[in-house]
Order: structure tokens, then C-alpha cells, then sequence
């Protein structure tokens, strides 16, 4: 499965036709309205579901799987994570990144490698990266422009502002 990217997870029925709840992972879950398949992991293999229609409903997201035509046969999704492949994930505004990509970067202040970009926490009002130093220590930046002066996507590098050496001082 590691060709493929996370984007939600079915989280229970709609109605008895086989049309589930589903709960995006995305910024932009505006996005799965306009997809065709899906995968999963079935049985640790990737298993195409063909998306018949997906609707938004007050704030759900439902989505109606061909094929799964009552609960009975829906049943066994519940809980599931869907994935896209690339050439499906949604194309990103400037300055927009997906998680996947950021996780493993180097991360560097001054010039200077400081650690490895070990996970991206969701918050409220920004994401938090999580940097493991060399030394296994973890150090916790919010990902704010004040602090992420540039993102080097293409050599996985994350260039922070040297203000963010106080959050290393903090943690001693």
C-alpha cells in the first residue's frame, strides 16, 4: 500500500441502499466529490472500490460504493481507510503540501541540519511538525510562516527561521 495515499476512512452506514459516512482526511474534501475509485486493503492487497456517487449531506460526507447495495454488504468497510493513487491526490495551492511529503524531510536552521521531520500533528489552528535531533530527542515547532521560512520539496528539506532554536533551548 505504500504507493498509494491515505485520504479517508468510512466511518458507518447512511442508510440501508449500502451508502456509507466517510470522514476525510483532506483540507479539501471537496475533493472526494469528484473521484471515481478508491482502494483499500484488502487482506494487505490493494482493492479498487468504484465510487457510484458521493454526496455531501449537512456535514457528512456519504459516499455510495457500486456493487455494496445494503448494510449487510457495506458492513465489513466500516472502520476502513480509502486511498488514491498519485495521479488521483488532489493538485495543492502554492505553498500547500501534503503531509506524506514533508514527513522524513531534513530539517535545517542556519545551514545547519538540526533533525529528521518525523510527523505532522493536526491541530486547530496549525499543524505542529514533530523534528527527532540526531541525539533521539523530539523537539515540537508549530508550522507557521513566522518559523518555516522554506519548504525544499524536491530535495526534502525544511528550511526553519533561526528563532526556532528556542524551542530546542526550551526542551533542555
Amino acid at each position: 500500500m505504500d504507493d498509494f495515499y491515505l485520504i479517508a476512512e468510512v466511518k458507518g452506514y447512511y442508510n440501508t441502499d449500502g451508502s456509507v459516512i466517510i470522514k476525510s482526511f483532506s483540507d479539501f474534501p471537496e475533493h472526494f466529490l469528484e473521484l471515481g475509485k478508491v482502494i483499500i486493503n484488502f487482506f494487505g492487497k490493494p482493492k479498487e472500490l468504484i465510487i457510484d456517487y458521493t454526496k455531501k449531506v449537512d456535514n457528512l460526507l456519504i459516499a455510495k460504493f457500486r456493487s455494496f447495495n445494503s448494510e449487510e454488504d457495506v458492513s465489513f468497510l466500516i472502520g476502513e481507510k480509502l486511498y488514491v493513487s498519485k495521479e488521483n491526490l488532489y493538485e495543492l495551492p502554492d505553498e500547500t503540501y501534503y503531509i506524506h511529503d514533508l514527513e522524513e524531510c531534513d530539517v535545517f536552521i542556519d545551514g545547519k541540519f538540526f533533525g529528521k521531520l518525523k510527523e505532522v500533528l493536526r491541530m486547530m489552528f496549525n499543524d505542529i511538525y514533530l523534528v527527532q535531533k540526531d541525539d533521539g530527542k523530539e523537539i515540537m515547532i508549530p508550522a507557521v510562516k513566522e518559523f518555516v521560512k522554506r519548504i525544499d520539496q524536491d530535495n526534502k528539506r525544511v528550511i526553519l527561521d533561526s528563532k526556532c532554536k528556542m524551542f530546542d533551548e526550551y526542551e533542555n
